[in-house]
């Protein structure tokens, strides 16, 4: 009984020994071999992957170049954390950081060598690897380095890299850029485009959760200089990203408007998108707030459709039109406009009560008249539509 039970206690520790040297991995870099005179700098950034599967590590040094008193590693690899087996490597640089992608699909891993500076993506389904390129198809400029640390890059997704370029300060502006992955089995490859931000004023409690929340419109630029489309995100108080919309932009099927407003005491967001085109209207809209994990959650919603081309495919109903505008207004008094393309005309962080992108019923032959309530110029309106068929 006592040489069994020794026996299960050996078992048990290297069990617990071989955990412990696999999660050590992911706390520390392994000790490259090398000479007691080499200065190699470490690896920085996320070690090891999310889901811990993966991990990455420099090896050695090449001693036969220097600069600023450091070597480069001589070997950068990915690593399986289960087996050891390196799935991926190349030459190490002087200075490497690691940026693994919230499902462990990429690791993106920024290289500096003296003069320049690479980031390489690799897919650990099929460890491929691209080197990312700028909005024109060449590499980052020579001279042209990434921040240091761990601020050069973040994902917006599993498939989209955000990456800073520039040191800031004394070095120079920074740019910012956001490079899309696409994935074949035989080869990795992303486009990359550049993108601005800026800041909107005001902060909102979305989530409820009492810590407060800021909203930033990023402009996402084509290769040729021109808008590509906007985006909108609502950002959490450490920065990162708790909700946002992305398909905003001025061509007639990305018209839409995201508004800051109150209700019943909380703070709520407000999507509206009045659409009209070839004479069939439809207006809609929906309130609502959003959990802690940034998935909506619908406070209410409404939608009126009608017609205004005479041909009596839908309704004009004047009193249905006026209660929704009415209601839909009574949101936006007091708002904040945080984003709207509404008619192809970029606004953002205006008085969202001046909102009137929905008022154009009115026409020099049936002009609005202050006299009379909402709903009996629409009956105005409903009138003239009725006589212009006729006519």
């Amino acid at each position: 009984m006592f040489r069994q039970q020794l026996v299960g206690l050996a078992l048990l520790l290297a069990v617990t020994a071989g955990v412990a040297a696999a999660d050590q991995l992911c706390q520390k870099e392994p000790e490259a071999d090398l000479p007691a005179y080499a200065a190699v700098a470490p690896l920085e950034g996320e070690i090891c992957s999310p889901d811990g599967r993966f991990y990455v590590r420099q090896m050695g040094a090449d001693t036969s170049i220097t600069a600023a008193g450091l070597y480069p590693a001589e070997r950068i690899q990915l690593v399986s954390r289960k087996s050891g087996e390196v799935l991926w490597e190349d030459i190490g640089y002087y200075h490497q950081s690691v940026l693994w992608s919230p499902g462990s699909r990429y690791a993106a891993i920024a290289r500096r060598a003296r003069t320049y500076q690479v980031v390489t993506v690799i897919d650990t389904q099929t460890f491929l690897a691209w080197d990312v390129t700028m909005p024109d198809g060449g590499p980052i400029p020579e001279y042209t380095f990434l921040p240091d640390g761990s601020s050069w890059g973040s994902w917006q997704n599993e498939n989209t890299l955000l990456l800073t370029v520039g040191l800031g300060g004394d070095s120079g502006p920074q740019r910012f850029y956001r490079c899309a992955l696409r994935s074949q089995a035989d080869q990795l490859t992303g486009s990359t485009l550049e993108q601005t931000r800026q800041s909107l004023p005001g902060l909102w409690d979305f989530d409820g959760d009492g810590a407060p929340e800021t909203a930033e419109v990023t402009t996402v630029w084509s290769p040729e200089g021109t808008a590509a489309w906007y985006e909108l995100h609502i950002k959490k108080e450490d920065g990162s990203i708790l909700w946002s919309q992305e398909d905003f932009s001025d061509s007639h099927a990305g018209w839409s408007s995201l508004f800051a407003c109150q209700t019943d005491g909380r703070d709520c967001l407000l999507r509206y998108d009045p659409w009209i085109g070839q004479g069939l209207g439809s207006y809609s809209y929906e309130l609502f707030t959003l959990n802690t994990e940034g998935e909506e959650v619908s406070v209410r919603k409404n939608r009126v459709e009608f017609d205004t081309s005479g041909a009596e495919i839908l309704d004009f109903d004047p009193g249905a039109i006026a209660a929704f505008l009415e209601e839909v207004h009574g949101y936006l008094a007091g708002s904040t406009l945080l984003l709207s393309t509404q008619g192809g005309t970029v606004r953002f962080g205006t008085d969202g009560g001046a909102f009137q992108d929905d008022l154009c019923f009115w026409s020099a032959d049936c002009p609005y008249d202050n006299a009379l309530s909402l709903k009996e110029n629409l009956e105005r309106v409903r009138d003239s539509l009725a006589e212009s068929s006729n006519g």
